[in-house]
């Protein structure tokens, strides 16, 4: 008996290859979207899960008498290496969760989910504002940042923080205008990207008992005290997410060069807080005021602060008081600039008792 051996045809091969196209055409929308609203199901599930932690958590904190903002982390197994920033916001003991998407739930977000009523959708779908500097967790805020989610935070937007021994403080978004680049870049980074700032004085202190300004703001008592006292109340108060920046400052007199140094907290300098509108602004006695080194920042621009009109400078302790810049005088050996109490500039030596106002990014 004789097989036949006839195999298929072009056309027909073609045929098959055809069908088998459309098959896929029809089919792979159908199974992405399934596989969508399962991750859309699943990050709406851990929301209502995390609020009725939550709620769970603050009625018993309630009963047993305990005072305490709960997070995200106090009440799941939630951190910031998962797949969704977080952030928990109680009210009248009603939990309200947000969660923004990252990694294979990129691109989705549960606004404002609660224990019974939590519903994932597209990021560029949520027309709820969920985020706000004044009220959004420091972990939230850390986030959107990194992120570049910072539609719903405004430069001047402010928000208090407790930094135990030193007392409740008032913090503002002082920039948020990305560093320049290329042969535009600057040398320190201290006001590019999203910066903050002490809207008040934190406390007074010299910024050397020995009135000297040898060795700029590096070689000062008060660089210990800011990178050491009060970065760890910051610590405690919103975590480890402030990101080290790369700090120019103006030298003592009888130095050519600036103090460069990475800070996590600092002081700001002259040209940060005054500007240069035109070389009559210029402030001649800080060797780091020059347009290659720093930038004013957004907010002392906005406000309109120079050297001639300045009251925006102006921040509160007790009463109006100065504050220290980090800006050495290289008239002198023994002064650093100051922000006086009617908003202008001045030089005194370093060991005048001034407020401590500093700054910090993230990113």
């Amino acid at each position: 008996m004789v097989k036949n051996s006839k195999g298929f045809t072009l056309v027909e091969l073609l045929a098959v290859i055809v069908i088998l196209a459309v098959i896929l055409v029809i089919a792979v929308p159908s199974i992405m979207s399934t596989i969508t609203e399962s991750r859309k199901g699943a990050l709406a599930s851990s929301a209502k899960l995390i609020a009725s932690s939550a709620e769970t958590a603050y009625i018993s904190n309630q009963t047993l008498g305990i005072e305490k903002t709960l997070t995200c982390q106090d009440v799941s197994n939630y951190n910031e290496t998962e797949d969704y920033t977080c952030d928990l916001q109680i009210e009248d003991g009603k939990a309200k969760v947000t969660l923004i998407g990252k990694g294979k739930f990129e691109g989705m977000r549960v606004c404002s989910g609660t224990k019974e009523d939590a519903v994932a959708i597209e990021k560029n779908k949520c027309l709820v504002p969920t985020l706000s500097f004044s009220r959004d967790s420091w972990a939230t805020i850390k986030a959107a940042v990194t992120a570049g989610d910072t539609e719903n935070y405004h430069v001047g937007d402010t928000k208090t923080i407790e930094l135990g021994e030193l007392g409740t403080h008032t913090v503002r978004i002082a920039n948020m205008s990305a560093c320049p680049t290329g042969a535009s870049a600057l040398a320190s980074e201290t006001a590019c990207g999203f910066v903050i700032e002490f809207a008040d004085i934190i406390t007074t202190r010299g910024m050397n008992s020995t009135g000297t300004n040898a060795g700029g703001w590096p070689g000062s008592a008060m660089y210990d005290y800011v990178n050491g006292t009060i970065y760890n109340a910051l610590v405690s108060a919103i975590g480890d997410i402030i990101i080290p920046t790369t700090v120019v400052s103006g030298s003592e007199s009888g130095k050519t060069s600036n103090y460069t140094t990475e800070d996590k907290v600092y002081l700001l300098s002259t040209r940060e807080v005054y500007g240069k509108k035109g070389t009559s602004n210029q402030i001649y006695f800080d060797g780091a005021d020059g347009d290659t080194i720093t930038r004013q920042l957004d907010w002392y621009e906005k406000n309109g602060v120079t050297t001639s009109s300045n009251i925006n400078a102006i921040k509160r302790y007790s009463a109006n008081l100065g504050w220290w810049l980090r800006s050495a005088y290289s008239g002198d050996s023994s002064s650093f600039y100051t922000v006086i109490n009617n908003g202008n500039y001045y030089y005194y030596t370093a060991r005048t008792y001034y407020g401590v106002s500093p700054a910090f990014r993230l990113g």
